[in-house]
């Protein structure tokens, strides 16, 4: 809707639902989701726990929305600078794991636990930015032949991303602290997956 012929009572509920988002994004860095009171939530918003779920069914609810920011950033990003569609895809992936790594741990992990306990199909929607970049990029890839074309690009990507989400989750898990050693170790795994996909000869730019 264009933001001018909002009410201000829409625009005060969008502000209302932001600034939840950001409380607990902001708590969820440093606490458990089950240390994460709503109560508490509310207290620091100055809002009702009527207010609260006014815009959201639980605390999980609200910290996968929170995630949904996350989107606008890749915007930023520019990947479609990057002309050749393979270096494309190989930055879109490493920039993927990269971000991981720029929340606390606690976050990410809470994260995965939220989409656990309140299943939200946003991680997986072939509508995200981060899905059809991607996708839009391996397409390009087929019609130069980098990409092999026994499976559609759509295909491919989810592939890769639920490959890249496996990497993260296990990062999680582990509680793995040296984030710079992981880092490098993800993008190898993630280079050796990719190259599975790519034509003869272009494996060979996989670093």
């Amino acid at each position: 809707m264009d933001e001018s012929k909002k009410t201000s009572r829409q625009l005060q509920a969008e502000a209302s639902k932001e600034k939840l988002q950001r409380i607990i994004l902001e708590m969820s860095c440093t606490k458990t989701l089950d240390e994460i009171r709503i109560k508490d939530i509310c207290s620091r918003a100055e809002m009702s726990l009527g207010n609260f779920y006014q815009y959201f069914p639980s605390k999980e609810a609200a910290l996968i929305y929170s995630y949904k920011t996350k989107d606008d950033q890749w915007h930023e990003e520019h990947f479609e600078e990057t002309a050749d569609p393979l270096d494309r895809v190989k930055r879109i992936l490493s920039t993927h794991l990269r971000s991981m790594t720029e929340h606390s741990l606690c976050f990410d992990t809470q994260l995965y636990i939220a989409q656990l306990k309140h299943y939200d199909s946003y991680f997986f929607s072939s509508d995200r930015y981060l899905h059809q970049i991607t996708r839009d990029s391996i397409s390009a890839g087929q019609t130069l032949g980098e990409f092999k074309d026994t499976l559609t690009a759509s295909e491919i990507t989810r592939r890769l991303l639920n490959f890249s989400r496996g990497l993260v989750y296990n990062y999680c898990i582990e509680h793995i602290e040296n984030h710079e050693s992981w880092l490098v170790y993800a993008k190898q795994c993630q280079g050796e997956y990719l190259s599975l996909f790519l034509c003869p000869g272009f494996s060979s730019q996989i670093p």
